[in-house]
């Protein structure tokens, strides 16, 4: 027995039962177990605090509860009845019934009772109620029963739930007979009979939940009881076990040789360190958490005293350990449950007449010394890949040809030949065409890497991918570590094959016509690779290890070209579309310089689909595609025009549009047309549809005639909503004469309803009219459409608008910039970026943000710009999972481009304080 459990029993024998003996009070006896539980709480911290394991802990604490029960238990039954004892039992069921029980955890147990429990005694009656008003006084979560053992069994019988949380019954106090003869029956009765279908209970359990959590261990912020290769991994072999073999002893597997030694050792340490984990998430948060969000990860890996200087490094080794650990877990799991599936197969004989019939043989080919059967892949015996390491490769190949998965045996085999995989392997002629070949088959390359990824050859072949392995990525937006990004970037790039979706049409049909598909694919493994270098800029990083495993792979040519231009611009396009005024033709074209020929803006494009949607869920929304697509055709064209043909274009393209838009007005609104197109600036008819301009014109001609009937001193204007809901955006028009801080007040009407801007283009016409479009969002990402919250940013933009002196206050109710980090929280900082870029436009200064995200942010940004005296020209806003990532150009009053550098540091010292970036770690 461990010292801690030895103290923990010594105490409770020496001290607290002689105490309740000699206590009446039930209140006395409850401040005698409140006492025990403090002293031995305190101790069992102090050794978590010091680096004890997650189940010596756990189990720590289990034993406590189990003196402490038992020591209510006795002296409650010599109270109530000295000369006999009653016959019942304590049992602990569910975690508790497994010894383990976490600081936050609930107490379940079973009164087991000798007879039903509507016939139950006084007595007896009793006893259970004041074992139970000790635990409550105490303040313990309590879940509890009484039940005879047929009642028990019932039960089971009817919910499948209690009858897994039976399965760990073990007795705490009283009588060990009634638990011996509930124990076998339960056995007999709900065990072994119906056990396939309580595997596959168990199955669906497992399917449901790994489905639930994407099927991944690298969620950003994982579960660590439900989330694949959490406790209820663990708990689900266990119970499993359990039934098909009698036992739940892991360790019978190991001498059945199902499995290896180092298997048993990896599962055993990653339920002991999750275990940890999840004590440490209770107690510092004084409940059941269970979530390991980024802010406790800090809180966690600083707790575990990992060694490094930064908390970003120290949450990545945490991290790193509880990604490996995790994974463990949920690979070794899902194996056996895949073993006991193919036993049960085996094993399940014809019933009634059937079995009278010869069994059909079962199909089974032979192939370069693997055996196939019932889709699984074999090895025809251990020594294969001994005998011919390249098998090594080309049992990937088959998988794929064939649509197989590795059996388990041939998991374990190839496990226990890695040694083999060394430089001679990685420079092999037949091992690099083998693998160009399974990248070649558009739509069946992920599952490949997958395979190979689980059984650790992909990180092994090519070790440029190995250093991703479980590695953390510190980008807000990103929802999975730097290896599964990749696999499921590749996961996002094969769907594409048979999406018939018409919005997918433009990116299948460049993936389809692709002529090169394994310089596409190699390049999405590699375009991360770079991050494992710890280098400022990953993509230089990748570019670096591109070309490296280019050399060694031998891949030369075009080939090359194109391989190493996608690891080296992945960002590119991305940073393009979200960032830059898409309609100035100074940045199509230099887009179009740096992406040279049509082929490459293509792969690029279908790359970045790829990428984007392989970051999270969220990264591809309808108004980002819009972007993306915009720079795309726009580029397209420049390509194929040349610069003086697309300009010329462009102007052919003004005059036809001015048809179009004619043909959507009535006859009164032609001389405003006209008017619109001489004093509007060129850049707001680019990409701009008919109907819009259309819209725009209206809204123009009303605003005017509002102008005249508005009363002396009384500022007009007019609001536009345009719903695009199929894009996740409203366009709203504002139709204003341009007065100080017009850009200002729209922000705060927008934000006084809660509504988000997406994008912000400000025209102001030659007359002084402006014509600015906002793009805009509910907080759910979807487009404004309530008529009461237009309304109420209507009648607020024109209160706003009559202020003299203007005063935000009484619409944006003061909040706390949590921006500010709170130096006792020691969580993980949001990392919080501004500066101003003067590289970005040839005619704008640009201003990038990256903030935690809040109501009024924008509005604050605009105010602030205007106090530097200076004028807000185009917005790129993107808000994703509580961050905001904006870009915003701005001008000096006079439209010129911002070149005093003394005005540069004061607008960037400005809008830093703004988000406070002197509180983010820099």
């Amino acid at each position: 027995m461990h010292p801690i459990s030895e103290s923990i029993t010594q105490y409770a024998e020496e001290t607290l039962i002689p105490g309740l003996r000699n206590a009446n009070e039930q209140s006395a006896r409850a401040d005698l177990i409140k006492d025990y539980i403090k002293v031995q709480d305190a101790r069992i911290r102090e050794i978590h605090d010091l680096g004890a394991g997650g189940l010596e802990v756990a189990g720590a604490r289990a034993l406590m509860v189990d003196n402490l029960i038992s020591a209510a238990f006795l002296t409650a039954q010599e109270r109530l009845s000295p000369k006999s004892p009653i016959s019942i039992a304590v049992t602990a069921v569910g975690g508790y019934g497994r010894s383990t029980l976490n600081p936050g955890s609930d107490i379940d147990i079973l009164f087991l009772l000798p007879v039903n429990s509507t016939k139950i005694s006084k007595l007896t009656s009793q006893l259970v109620q004041e074992v139970l008003y000790l635990l409550w006084d105490t303040g313990f979560k309590v879940g509890h029963a009484s039940r005879s053992i047929t009642e028990c069994l019932t039960e089971a019988k009817q919910e499948q739930q209690s009858k897994t949380a039976l399965m760990d019954t073990r007795l705490v106090a009283g009588d060990q007979t009634l638990v011996d003869d509930f124990i076998r029956r339960f056995q007999r009765d709900c065990i072994q009979k119906n056990s396939e279908a309580f595997f596959e209970l168990r199955r669906q359990d497992l399917r449901s939940r790994h489905n639930k959590y994407s099927h991944t261990v690298f969620l950003q912020e994982p579960h660590v009881k439900e989330s694949c290769g959490g406790l209820r991994d663990f708990h689900n072999i266990i119970w499993v076990e359990q039934v098909e073999r009698g036992t739940n002893d892991l360790e019978a597997l190991v001498r059945e040789r199902i499995l290896t030694k180092r298997a048993y050792k990896e599962i055993i340490e990653a339920y002991d360190f999750v275990h940890r984990v999840r004590n440490e998430l209770h107690y510092h948060t004084g409940r059941s958490t269970d979530i390991l969000t980024l802010r406790l990860q800090g809180i966690v890996a600083t707790n575990f005293q990992y060694p490094e200087k930064s908390i970003l490094r120290r949450c990545e080794s945490f991290m790193r350990d509880y990604y490996r650990h995790t994974r463990h877990l949920y690979n070794h799991t899902t194996s056996l449950m895949e073993i006991f599936q193919i036993e049960i197969n085996e094993n399940d004989e014809a019933k009634g007449w059937l079995k009278f019939l010869p069994k059909p043989k079962k199909k089974r080919i032979e192939l370069d010394g693997f055996i196939v059967r019932d889709g699984r892949i074999y090895p025809k015996n251990s020594e294969i890949f001994r005998d011919e390491p390249h098998r090594l490769m080309r049992v990937f190949q088959e998988c794929q040809r064939r649509n197989l998965t590795l059996g388990p045996q041939m998991r374990k085999l190839i496990k226990e030949n890695w040694d083999l995989i060394d430089d001679t392997f990685r420079y092999n002629k037949a091992n690099r065409e083998t693998f160009r070949a399974m990248l070649e088959r558009k739509g069946q390359v992920a599952d490949t890497l997958r395979r190979m990824h689980r059984v650790g050859v992909l990180g092994r072949w090519m070790p440029e991918f190995g250093q991703l392995d479980c590695l953390v990525q510190h980008e807000f937006f990103h929802r999975y570590t730097a290896d599964e990004h990749t696999l499921r970037c590749i996961e996002q790039l094969d769907a594409l094959i048979e999406d018939d979706r018409r919005e997918r049409e433009v990116y299948r049909k460049i993936l389809t016509d692709l002529e090169d598909p394994y310089a596409i694919y190699l390049a999405l493994i590699l375009h991360d690779t770079g991050r494992a270098e710890n280098v400022r800029e990953h993509t230089d990083g990748s570019a670096m290890l591109a070309a490296k495993v280019c050399s060694r792979l031998k891949i030369r040519g075009e080939r090359r070209s194109l391989l190493t231009f996608l690891v080296d611009h992945h960002l590119t396009f991305w940073r393009y579309a979200t960032n830059k005024n898409l309609d100035d033709p100074e940045v199509i074209e230099e887009f179009a310089a740096v992406m040279r020929e049509p082929e490459r803006l293509k792969a690029l494009l279908v790359f970045t689909y790829a990428d984007s949607n392989g970051t999270n869920e969220d990264a591809w929304s309808p108004w980002k595609e819009t972007l993306m697509l915009q720079l795309y055709h726009a580029t397209l064209a420049f390509l194929k025009s040349g610069k003086e043909r697309y300009r010329d274009d462009l102007d052919a393209k003004i005059q036809k549009l001015k048809k179009r838009t004619q043909n959507c007005l009535k006859d009164k609104y032609h001389e405003q047309l006209e008017m619109h197109f001489e004093r509007m600036p060129k850049g707001y008819f680019r990409y701009r549809a008919p109907e819009s301009i259309a819209i725009h014109v209206r809204a123009v001609r009303r605003f005017l005639i509002k102008e005249e009937k508005a009363e002396e001193n009384s500022i007009a204007s007019d609001l536009r909503w345009i719903a695009h809901e199929d894009r996740g955006y409203t366009e709203l028009v504002v139709t204003v004469r341009n007065c100080s801080l017009l850009i200002e007040k729209v922000a705060c009407a927008l934000a006084a309803s809660q509504i988000n801007i997406i994008a912000a283009d400000i025209y102001t016409r030659t007359d002084g009219v402006t014509c600015d479009v906002f793009h805009v969002c509910t907080e759910d990402q979807e487009a404004v459409t309530n008529a009461t919250t237009k309304k109420k940013v209507e009648t607020t933009f024109s209160e706003l608008i009559q202020q003299e002196a203007y005063d935000s206050s009484k619409y944006l109710k003061k909040t706390r910039n949590f921006l500010q980090k709170d130096p006792n929280e020691g969580g993980l900082p949001f990392p919080v970026r501004a500066f101003v870029n003067n590289h970005a436009s040839q005619q704008y200064t640009a201003i990038e943000v990256q903030a935690l995200d809040r109501i009024g942010l924008l509005h604050d940004l605009f105010l602030e710009i205007g106090k530097c005296g200076l004028a807000t020209v185009h917005a790129r806003i993107c808000t994703e999972k509580g961050a905001a990532m904006d870009t915003i150009y701005v001008s000096q009053l006079d439209g010129t481009k911002v070149t005093d550098s003394a005005k540069l540091e004061e607008l960037e010292s400005s809008i830093q304080k703004l988000v406070g970036f002197e509180h983010a770690d820099k």
